[in-house]
């Protein structure tokens, strides 16, 4: 980065510093008409910088009227005179230039003090600072601006203006009120709170509106209001801009977002398909899976006996069977899997917390609770279940696995972590739990061009690419963003088999290709999302009517819902009928179908040891890692690669970067999951690690893969639980991670995911493949080195980090189907000495 000398910062600089300086002026003045005594007023302001300062925000907390709020990442700018980024060799480059934005409440005294030490190193750029404020030189340095925090800012990339546009073209005047979400700063001091809920509650309601839900959750820095606002405000809003009204322009809010619950519609309203599943025995023993979604049809016979369902709210007391689908549906995926397979159900009781309601309005559509923040909503059902609630005690501590197959239906904030994420990371950590969680579906039309109708293959292309194209506006929804959850995109396939559709309709997905109907990634900080893909069902689109005089037609998810394709599910019937099944799709149901199974690999991790030679399994406290681990230890890109570059033409590396933030680790293949082979071998590991720390494993090299020329392949997953930090853009406040593998030793190269992108998130899948020879002796083995750094902040010295370690080895069956008892012997040996030289 070539940044400006002292002098020109001082240009640059000191007339916004005097621009601030009047604004609190002007606020002292407009407080003094309020209140008699002198006050000095908090504003929050935004130090704009070309690149980031580590630990700056240590410095700002060291200010006497200074507080840290947020740190963001700005939108890259086009070089200038003043900040451009060049070459080793001084050469002036065209690269945007990257941006942070620190901000910072901050009275008027603190702003003196800034300007005092903005003038010092102006004199004089080495100029001594008092001890902890050093970072204030790097940040005058690369300071682009200093701004107050804008009513702009608050809204920019909630979606809120298109929001409030829609709702005034499609509904006009036919609404009186409209639902926000406001996300007040989260202060350090809790009476600084009390007072900011509490101004921002009155200009609620001097403006006719009214508070509906309000939360705070310290332990993510999370305070807002659900708050209910009259239709004027909007209009005003879009008349006049985000400065119209109070609320956009008060000091105590960060952001305000439109508030839209998840809602679901049935696939159908007339199951007609009949299930020859017959009432079970209620399940015995502890749950071990939770499901936080609809009511479901609790006598079903799918579903009779295996559902243990806490209704804290009564939600049940308005909730008609014939509204009961999506729950039902997705408990029905959990405990059974695609019906039309006959698998075995599960063998231990569903933990259902109902937290969709039937719609006001809408006949058979479910949402989720409308009054309610999800952040707050989603809290108080983990606690309740983990810890108890009031004087209640936990009503289900066995549960590992929670199922959310929901999503907020509001723009996505990519570049920060939406607040279920948050919640999500954070309780996930603390009681070890693993969340699978959907991707998102997006279901509006699809555009593409009249020509491409002509046959299937060219409207299959056009699709993808209207699909991959819109990338933006077809992320990930919340709380998929987490990132310590698993989040599971959908492909398309069912068990139903050929289908007979009729003209109006077709297919125009490749088979067992990524859904068309799914959200698409990366996560938050270009991590990858959504993790893995599994079946959610196939859909079919309508076929267009063609009009030669349009360019571009529109196609729109057909409605198969009593006929299939799709997964057979328990549905609510007609009448009572209580063994009624539909066909739906959606990463909802790929998502329930990996929880399902989650709870499998529990149920191998759980079970005696088959042999009192082999090392233990790990400990149980790592088995929501573990199995984290292996679904995505199971999952990769296969054919998908080669298909998508053809439709989307991409080529070279950055193919790979758009694939990554497509497929994440690609498809699982349950034929590979948490099963070994005799020609593979899966090894397991689990342990706690510190601050710059490695931890080194040694996977034995099977003597059968020495000096030969054939196809073999290492996968080596690791998933841990990131602890995070809200308030900074880097999120985590360190990584755990494995190196590169050396791909000389094993005789092959990096497959799938990109390499930079596999370490930014909490889980780590990458593979190693090739035919060449490799070149070892007997007893050598094949090192993978786990390490521990800082990221966001420093791990305190006292501190570890749970995480868990999957590595397979494996060759074709003609090669070698030895594998598997090479390893194993060599393990056990090892096994046996340590077990001589243990105290």
């Amino acid at each position: 980065m070539s940044r400006p000398g002292a002098a020109r910062q001082g240009e640059r600089l000191t007339p916004q510093f005097k621009v601030l300086k009047d604004a609190f002026a002007s606020e002292r003045a407009r407080l003094s008409l309020e209140a008699p005594d002198e006050i000095d007023p908090a504003l929050v302001v935004v130090f704009d910088l070309a690149g980031t300062v580590k630990d700056f925000q240590n410095a700002i907390n060291r200010v006497e009227g200074l507080e840290f709020l947020s740190e963001l990442v700005a939108d890259r700018s086009t070089p200038d005179d003043d900040f451009h980024m060049v070459e080793r060799t001084g050469e002036r480059t065209d690269k945007r230039v990257a941006h942070s934005l620190y901000l910072v409440m901050s009275n008027s005294k603190a702003i003196d003090e800034l300007l005092r030490l903005f003038t010092l190193w102006q004199a004089g750029p080495s100029a001594a600072f008092e001890y902890g404020l050093g970072k204030f030189k790097a940040a005058f340095e690369q300071l682009t601006a200093i701004r107050r925090w804008s009513a702009e800012d608050r809204i920019r990339e909630t979606g809120l203006l298109e929001r409030w546009e829609e709702t005034v073209s499609m509904i006009g005047q036919s609404v009186s009120t409209v639902l926000v979400e406001v996300e007040l700063w989260h202060r350090r001091n809790s009476e600084q709170r009390t007072l900011a809920e509490a101004h921002v509650e009155h200009i609620v309601t001097s403006s006719g509106g009214r508070v509906v839900d309000r939360s705070q959750i310290v332990e993510i820095e999370y305070h807002a209001l659900l708050v209910e606002l009259p239709i004027q405000q909007v209009q005003y809003v879009l008349a006049n801009g985000a400065e119209a009204i109070r609320l956009l322009a008060s000091d105590d809010v960060m952001f305000v977002s439109p508030f839209t619950p998840m809602s679901v519609s049935p696939t159908t309203l007339e199951p007609e398909a009949l299930t020859d599943l017959l009432p079970a025995e209620r399940s015995d023993g502890k749950p071990r899976v939770a499901l936080l979604d609809g009511l479901p049809f609790a006598n079903h016979v799918a579903l009779q006996g295996r559902l243990l369902i806490d209704d804290p709210d009564g939600l049940g007391e308005a909730y008609p069977v014939a509204a009961r689908h999506h729950g039902t549906a997705m408990a029905s995926l959990i405990i059974h899997g695609d019906i039309t397979e006959g698998s075995e159900p599960l063998d231990r009781p569903l933990y259902v917390r109902p937290i969709l309601r039937p719609h006001e309005f809408i006949a058979g559509q479910e949402q989720v609770v409308p009054d309610r923040l999800l952040p707050d909503l989603l809290h108080r059902a983990i606690r309740r279940m983990m810890v108890g609630e009031g004087n209640q005690p936990a009503a289900a501590p066995s549960v590992r696995v929670v199922n959310l197959s929901i999503g907020a239906q509001t723009r996505a904030l990519t570049r920060i972590m939406s607040p279920a994420g948050r919640l999500l990371d954070w309780l996930a950590s603390s009681y070890n739990l693993l969340f699978v969680v959907s991707a998102g579906n997006h279901v509006d039309e699809l555009t593409i061009p009249s020509e491409a109708t002509r046959d299937v293959a060219a409207a299959r292309v056009a699709a993808t690419r209207a699909v991959y194209g819109s990338g933006l506006l077809r992320g990930i929804l919340p709380p998929g963003d987490a990132l310590n959850a698993l989040t599971v995109g959908a492909s398309h396939s069912d068990a139903l088999g050929e289908v007979e559709a009729t003209d109006t309709v077709w297919d125009i997905t490749r088979p067992d290709a990524p859904a068309l109907y799914e959200a698409v990634g990366p996560g938050v900080d270009r991590s990858i999302k959504p993790d893995l893909h599994h079946s959610g069902g196939r859909a079919l689109y309508t076929r267009p009517v063609i009009d030669p005089n349009q360019e571009r037609v529109s196609i729109s998810l057909a409605r198969t819902g009593a006929t299939g394709p799709g997964q057979q599910v328990a549905a609510p019937g007609t009448g009572g009928a209580v063994n009624r099944t539909a066909f739906t799709h959606g990463t909802s149901n790929a998502t329930a179908l990996v929880t399902r199974e989650a709870s499998r690999i529990f149920d191998i991790l759980e079970a005696d040891q088959p042999d009192a030679e082999d090392a233990p399994l790990p400990d149980p406290q790592y088995h929501p890692l573990l199995a984290r681990a292996l679904l995505a230890h199971a999952s990769s890109w296969g054919i998908w690669e080669e298909t998508l570059r053809h439709d989307l033409g991409l080529s070279g590396q950055e193919a790979r970067r758009q694939l990554t933030a497509m497929l994440g680790y690609g498809r699982l293949d349950l034929d590979r999951l948490a099963t070994a082979a005799t020609n593979r071998a899966v090894m397991l590991a689990g342990g706690h690690i510190g601050r710059n720390e490695r931890h080194t494993y040694e996977v034995p090299l099977p003597i059968s893969l020495r000096a030969k020329a054939e196809w073999h392949r290492f996968t080596i997953t690791l998933a841990f639980a990131a602890p995070t930090v809200g308030q900074l853009a880097r999120y985590r406040s360190a990584k755990v991670y494995f190196s590169t593998p050396d791909t000389k030793l094993a005789g092959g190269d990096r497959s799938d995911a990109e390499r930079n992108a596999v370490r930014r998130g909490s889980l780590q899948h990458e593979i190693v493949q090739g035919s060449r020879a490799m070149s070892f002796v007997e007893g050598d083995s094949f090192p993978i080195h786990v390490e521990c750094m800082d990221d966001a902040q420093r791990l305190p010295t006292s501190s570890t980090i749970r995480y868990a370690l999957v590595v397979s080895v494996e060759t074709a069956e003609r090669t070698s189907n030895t594998i598997y008892e090479e390893v194993r012997d060599r393990l056990r040996a090892r096994a046996l000495v340590q077990n001589r030289i243990r105290p």
